[in-house]
């Protein structure tokens, strides 16, 4: 084994250890603060000016302390994709015409922007901190209309030490939480009655991000009163900037063929292929993730059709949860990043059902946040990202390394169930 190889698997297995030690610290620091009584008495204004500033705090302060002070370079999607579309965005090139992108159209732009300010991969990380500032302010303003101020304050208490976003968001600089940000944006745009706007703001997740945001196009259809107002806004913002690459000469529908065959670890899919060896047919998966979520489409819309704000808002909260874990669980390609779609949502499945109850969940949550962190980084540091066919041989051999990967794998699993159970009953609830 060459030096270069031996080094590179070493540092390899330090990011690995790095990310676990830091996942859980971060998990129990979300028990401890649930468990404060404190939190839960203080004033509204005492708690956000609390919250707000231990999140600035955390986020920026772990920023500098892990890029600036140690100089760890960024991993991942950013250095892999995002900087490198960027760069060829610069150079003149059209995203799908010019250069393959599984990005909405306007994403390279938004990183060319980033990297012209700073040229640098931690541009691009950064932007993604100071974006998710926003996502508690919008949440605990939306929220106070239709949910318990108890309740949301657990929830934010759980994001504000949530290993999943310290690692996707703060590491990785994964675009998902400017996608979870503009969601959030156009629930509380609906809550103010600015419909056109809220789907202005849902239609710009598509367009500057990626396709993924249409997942939760039927939930915000169904919940909102004047739905095809929001429908406007959405379809104007879309169809002016994929209609001007559609001009341009831009394949627009280059991104959903690059993802059409891809997989990953960390579904029902994959576990089932390496368990038994065999490969499942990616129609017959496509298929099935497609009837769960019609599943859940037709739930959100039996719970808000006809009811009041308050109802139909918190179905669209859960039904947001729903979606994204179904998702996570059934579709071949899909990994925990995918978790920050809809981490507030998934943090507020968690509060509720009494105090002892509630104390159970929030440490299950902890465990599942830690597996989420290590699961990924596991999969793709240590095992070099093997298919399932590779997993299935290692089982059969009897590798220490494939067994510890299917015990993270059917927690994982297990934790989306979980969750998933938590957020349908809510919906039936209405």
């Amino acid at each position: 084994m060459s030096r270069k190889l031996t080094e590179g698997m070493m540092n390899g297995s330090q990011a690995l250890t790095a990310r676990i030690a830091l996942g859980i610290v971060a998990a129990l620091a979300s028990v401890l603060l649930t468990l404060w009584p404190r939190l839960r008495t203080l004033s509204q204004e005492s708690f956000d000016r609390m919250v707000f500033g231990l999140f600035a705090l955390s986020r920026l302060g772990l920023f500098a302390l892990i890029f600036l002070v140690f100089r760890i370079a960024p991993r991942g999607d950013v250095p892999g994709y995002y900087f490198g579309q960027a760069r060829q965005v610069l150079a003149g090139l059209l995203p799908y015409r010019d250069f393959v992108s599984s990005y909405a159209p306007l994403h390279p732009y938004l990183d060319a922007g980033l990297i012209s300010a700073w040229h640098s991969p931690l541009a691009i990380v950064l932007f993604s901190a100071l974006v998710e500032l926003a996502i508690l302010p919008l949440w605990l303003s939306a929220g106070r209309v239709f949910l318990p101020e108890g309740e949301l304050r657990v929830a934010a208490l759980l994001y504000l030490a949530s290993p999943i976003s310290l690692q996707f968001v703060m590491i990785d600089g994964q675009d998902n939480v400017v996608i979870a940000v503009l969601l959030a944006l156009s629930a509380l745009l609906v809550l103010r009655s600015h419909v056109f706007a809220a789907g202005a703001s849902f239609g710009a997740s598509v367009a500057a991000i990626k396709f993924l945001p249409l997942l939760y196009a039927p939930a915000f259809f169904f919940s909102v009163p004047r739905r095809w107002k929001m429908a406007a806004g959405a379809v104007v913002v879309c169809g002016v900037v994929y209609g001007g690459f559609l001009l341009a000469g831009a394949p627009i529908l280059t991104p959903l063929a690059a993802e059409g065959d891809l997989w990953s670890a960390g579904d029902l899919p994959y576990v089932i292929e390496a368990i038994f060896g065999i490969s499942v047919p990616p129609r017959l998966s496509d298929a099935f993730v497609l009837l769960v979520l019609l599943g859940i489409f037709g739930l959100t819309a039996r719970a808000a059709l006809r009811a009041d704000t308050a109802t139909r808002m918190r179905t669209l909260t859960y039904g947001m949860a729903a979606l994204t874990l179904a998702f996570l669980v059934f579709s071949k390609k899909s990994w925990p990043p995918y978790l920050m779609l809809a981490l507030f949502p998934v943090c507020l499945l968690v509060v509720g059902g009494g105090v002892v109850r509630e104390r159970w969940k929030v440490a299950a949550f902890a465990v599942f946040s830690v597996v989420s962190v290590t699961e990924h980084s596991y999969w793709a540091s240590s095992l070099a990202q093997f298919n399932s066919a590779k997993f299935h041989q290692a089982l059969l051999a009897g590798e220490s390394e494939a067994v510890l990967m299917l015990l993270l794998e059917l927690l994982l699993i297990a934790g989306y169930l979980w969750l998933l159970w938590e957020a349908v009953g809510r919906i039936r609830k209405g």
